[in-house]
């Protein structure tokens, strides 16, 4: 599995992993490059091996030569494309375009499968929207790559048939980004008052300003959390000093392992990411699932993987924009009816036991099985 960080905050790529390495005979080999989140003592305690790419001290500073930002670029494609010759796989998973074109050269060098994991609409990405002939090449490059994978993998139903649609390709298998399965028994108890809460990276574009700001509409008695780290982070705290709100506060990040727990001891969750771009528009962030096996009713935004999964489950309520006052009255709505409440609450737990990573992997275990019955052939 090729990952371009150190996987300890890639949940999708840890899930993989481990769920991977309990196949009976299967040897699980992750290759990252070096990021601020490395821990040894985390590489080392997993079930399956992990190495690491360490780009020179040189290139993680600050450069000015174009010589030398070009080889910051082109040095981790190279040695991670190193260590998976060395390791001579039967599959290279490639998670994100980033890692593809490590996986097809090691497929023409070594003969191994390919699944292209994509996690996005890559070259949709908002970073990538100001800079149109970077774009444009990444976009030429993923359509060849594309067809050179053995198998590809999308993140959600709306992205999927995206990229059948850019690609002309058939719709990649849908594997969501599920949280494992959590029993009641293993969530935490709730908070005193009726909380609603919207964890993750804080940035840009992902409704996180205004969902804030709701705290000025919503009924008393409720309380709004955000939980998480990014950007955004600072711009929020002095909006909400200069509007003088105080029914909203911002906790720091937990661990991987402790955010469906945690989301547990609240009563809502809210996704609410903008479609300001094509890759914010197909995909489907984890926190949803998460929320779902912490069995939270869900304030989510119209976007359309949330219709679907608002359509086929019943798991909360949709809003038609993102904005203080739609997001306040959803809150206030469920806040104030508490049949609304249980129903939903119904509804997500009986989806907590379809939406789970336990039964999203089988399809990636058959894609594994097929692709190696291929090989033996």
């Amino acid at each position: 599995m090729l990952v371009t960080n150190t996987i300890k905050k890639d949940p999708r790529v840890r899930r993989e992993a481990e769920s991977a390495s309990r196949i009976s005979g299967t040897d699980v080999v992750v290759i990252g490059c070096n990021d601020p989140n490395y821990d040894e003592v985390f590489c080392d305690n997993q079930i399956y091996k992990i190495r690491i790419y360490n780009l020179p001290v040189k290139y993680k500073k600050k450069l000015n030569s174009r010589v030398d930002k070009a080889k910051r670029m082109v040095y981790p494609i190279i040695g991670m494309y190193r260590l998976c010759v060395e390791e001579k796989p039967d599959i290279v998973h490639a998670n994100d375009f980033d890692t593809l074109p490590i996986a097809i050269l090691a497929k023409k060098k070594i003969g191994c499968k390919v699944v292209y994991d994509s996690h996005e609409i890559y070259t949709e990405q908002p970073s990538l929207i100001k800079y149109p002939l970077i774009k444009k090449i990444l976009k030429i490059a993923e359509r060849k790559l594309i067809r050179m994978a053995d198998e590809v993998v999308s993140v959600s139903r709306a992205a999927s048939d995206e990229l059948a649609r850019m690609y002309k390709i058939e719709s990649p298998i849908v594997v969501t980004n599920c949280s494992k399965y959590y029993s009641k028994e293993e969530l935490l108890p709730k908070n005193d008052c009726f909380e609603i809460i919207y964890h993750g990276m804080i940035n840009i574009n992902r409704g996180y300003e205004e969902f804030a700001l709701a705290g000025e509409f919503v009924d008393e008695g409720v309380e709004i959390v955000i939980r998480g780290f990014g950007d955004n982070v600072d711009r929020i705290r002095a909006l909400l000093t200069d509007r003088g709100i105080d029914n909203v506060r911002i906790d720091d990040p937990v661990e991987i392992p402790e955010l469906v727990p945690y989301a547990s001891k609240s009563m809502i969750g809210a996704v609410l990411t903008k479609p300001v771009s094509a890759n914010y528009k197909y995909t489907v962030s984890n926190k949803i699932f998460e929320y779902i096996q912490a069995r939270l009713p869900v304030i989510m935004s119209d976007v359309p993987e949330h219709r679907y999964l608002n359509e086929k489950y019943g798991i909360g309520l949709i809003i038609n924009e993102v904005n203080p006052v739609e997001i306040s009255n959803a809150i206030n709505s469920i806040y104030r009816d508490k049949q609304l409440y249980a129903r939903l609450y119904r509804q997500v737990d009986r989806a907590a036991k379809q939406l789970c990573w336990e039964r999203e992997f089988i399809k990636l275990e058959n894609i594994y099985v097929s692709l190696c019955s291929m090989e033996k052939k």
